[in-house]
C-alpha cells in the first residue's frame, strides 16, 4: 500500500494527458490560425475596396473638370489616341479594350497597357486656376511666340472685377509659378487663351421642338511654354502658339491627321490658363512585377511629346469607360427613353442602364455596341479652317457623361475562397482576362460623371 501510494503516473495516464494538451494545442492554433486568415482576408478586402474608392475619385475631379478653358468636347474628352501627337502609341488607337497599346514617359521607358482594358483621356485647366482678362491686355493677335502679360485685378470697379492675384483671398494665383516650375524644353507644357469677341456654336440647342440651350464655346488657341510662368510679375512669359503640339489642340477632331489648325488671330483674351492632358491606363511595372500579377492604375500628364507617368492605386485589374451621348445609335434601336412605343421589354428593364446592346445611351457598356469616335461626341458640318462664315448651330456638344468602372482585387490570393468573382470579373464589355494563377477577392465601383462644362443653360 505504500510503494502504490509513493508510485507515479502510469505510461496510459501520460498517453491520455499528452492526447489532450495535444487536442486543446492545435483547437487553440486552429482559432489562431482562423482569427489570422480572417484578419489577412478583411485587410486584402479593404486594400482592394480601397484602391477602387482611391482611383474613381481620381478620376471623378479630372473627368468634372473636362474642357475648363474653353476647349471642344471632342478635344476634351477623348476615347481614341490623338493621331498627330506622340507619347501613345499606335497613332489612332481606340482606348476601348484596348490591344498592344504604349505609353512613352519622359525617362524614355515605355508603359504597356494592359490588353483588354480602357483608356480615357482628359484636357482642361485642372490643377491650376483660369486667369481673367480685360480684353484690352494679353497678346497681340496671339499667334507665333509672344509673351502673355497678367493684370492682379482686371475688370471695372463700377460693373464688376475679377481678381486674379490676391495673397490672402486667392492664393491658387500664386501657385502656378510652382506649378510650372519644372517646364522645360525637354518636358515643355500647355496654355490656353480663350477668345473674348468670338463666340463659336452659338445658339446650341436640342433638335427637339422646347429643347434647352448649352452654352456656346469660344475661339481658343493652345500654345506650349518651355519656362516657368512669371505671374507674380504679371506674365506668362513667351508662349509659342506655332510649331507641332499647340495647332492640334486647335482642331475639332483630334482623329485628322495633319499639323492640326493654325493659331487664329485673337486681339482680346477672355480668360486663360495652364492646360492639363491627362490620360489614365492600366499597365504593369516589369521590373518589380515580371509576372504581371500586380497591375496598377496609372496617370500620364502629357509633357510635350511624352508623358509623366505616376502610380495612382496598386492592384486596379480593369477600368472600364462609356460614354453618356445623346441620341446615339449604334444600332437598330435607340435609347428606351426616346424611341417611338412599341419598345421591346428589354429596353425598358432599367430607365437609366440597360443591359441590352444599344438600349440606352451609354456605349459601350454592353458587349456587342460599337465604340464611339470623336465625331459622335459633338454635332458636325463641313469644317471650315478658322471657323470663318459656318453656322455654328450644329457643332452642338452631344457627350454629357462619362461612366467609369474600376475593378480590383486583393494583392494576395486565397486559395480558400470560392466566390462569385473569385476567378475573375467582367465589367461592362471587357475582355481584359482574369490575374492567373489562385483566386482572389475582388471588388469594383462604377460611377457616372457629369461634364460640368457642356451643361445645359436654361
Amino acid at each position: 500500500m505504500r510503494r502504490r501510494r509513493e508510485s507515479g503516473f502510469t505510461l496510459v495516464e501520460m498517453i491520455v494527458v499528452s492526447m489532450l494538451l495535444a487536442i486543446a494545442m492545435l483547437g487553440l492554433l486552429a482559432v489562431f490560425d482562423a482569427s489570422a486568415r480572417i484578419n489577412k482576408n478583411e485587410t486584402d478586402v479593404a486594400d482592394a475596396q480601397g484602391a477602387v474608392r482611391y482611383g474613381i475619385y481620381q478620376l471623378t475631379r479630372v473627368i468634372r473638370m473636362a474642357g475648363a478653358g474653353g476647349l471642344f468636347v471632342t478635344q476634351a474628352v477623348l476615347n481614341h489616341n490623338d493621331r498627330g501627337l506622340t507619347g501613345i502609341a499606335p497613332a489612332g488607337a481606340s482606348y476601348d479594350n484596348v490591344s498592344g497599346v504604349t505609353v512613352t514617359d519622359t525617362s524614355g521607358t515605355v508603359w504597356t497597357v494592359r490588353d483588354g482594358t480602357d483608356m480615357i483621356e482628359i484636357r482642361g485647366v485642372i490643377l491650376s486656376p483660369l486667369i481673367g482678362f480685360d480684353q484690352q491686355t494679353g497678346c497681340n493677335g496671339c499667334t507665333g511666340s509672344q509673351s502673355l502679360t497678367v493684370l492682379p485685378i482686371v475688370g471695372n470697379a463700377m460693373i464688376g472685377q475679377h481678381v486674379n492675384d490676391d495673397a490672402t483671398n486667392r492664393p491658387q494665383f500664386a501657385a502656378v509659378d510652382a506649378y510650372t516650375v519644372s517646364a522645360s524644353n525637354t518636358q515643355p507644357m500647355l496654355v490656353i487663351v480663350e477668345d473674348g469677341n468670338t463666340d463659336l456654336h452659338s445658339a446650341c440647342s436640342d433638335p427637339q421642338p422646347g429643347g434647352v440651350t448649352r452654352y456656346p464655346q469660344a475661339l481658343y488657341n493652345v500654345g506650349v511654354i518651355t519656362a516657368p510662368t512669371a505671374l507674380a510679375g504679371g506674365s506668362f512669359n513667351a508662349v509659342d502658339f506655332g510649331g507641332t503640339i499647340g495647332p492640334r489642340f486647335n482642331t475639332e477632331l483630334p482623329s485628322t491627321t495633319g499639323l492640326g489648325e493654325p493659331a487664329q488671330a485673337i486681339q482680346k483674351i477672355r480668360r486663360a490658363g495652364i492646360l492639363d492632358d491627362f490620360v489614365f491606363f492600366i499597365t504593369t511595372d516589369p521590373v518589380s512585377d515580371p509576372t504581371g500579377i500586380h497591375p496598377f492604375l496609372a496617370q500620364g500628364t502629357r509633357r510635350g511629346n511624352a508623358f509623366q507617368v505616376d502610380r495612382l492605386a496598386e492592384d486596379v485589374e480593369d477600368m472600364q469607360v462609356a460614354y453618356g451621348i445623346d441620341g446615339i445609335i449604334t444600332g437598330v434601336t435607340d435609347n428606351a427613353l426616346t424611341v417611338i412605343p412599341p419598345v421591346p421589354p428589354a429596353l425598358n428593364v432599367d430607365p437609366n442602364v440597360s443591359t441590352a446592346v444599344d438600349g440606352d445611351e451609354w456605349v459601350p457598356n454592353v458587349t456587342g455596341e460599337d465604340v464611339p469616335i470623336d465625331t459622335d461626341f459633338q454635332f458636325q458640318q463641313p469644317f471650315v479652317a478658322g471657323h470663318a462664315g459656318a453656322v455654328f448651330a450644329q457643332h452642338c456638344p452631344r457627350l454629357h457623361g462619362v461612366m467609369i468602372s474600376l475593378l480590383a482585387k486583393a494583392r494576395d490570393s486565397d486559395p480558400t475562397y470560392r466566390g462569385p468573382s473569385a476567378q475573375g470579373y467582367q465589367v461592362m464589355n471587357s475582355t481584359a482576362p482574369a490575374i492567373t494563377p489562385g483566386n482572389y477577392r475582388r471588388r469594383v465601383q462604377t460611377l457616372k460623371v457629369n461634364l460640368r462644362n457642356y451643361a445645359f443653360q436654361g
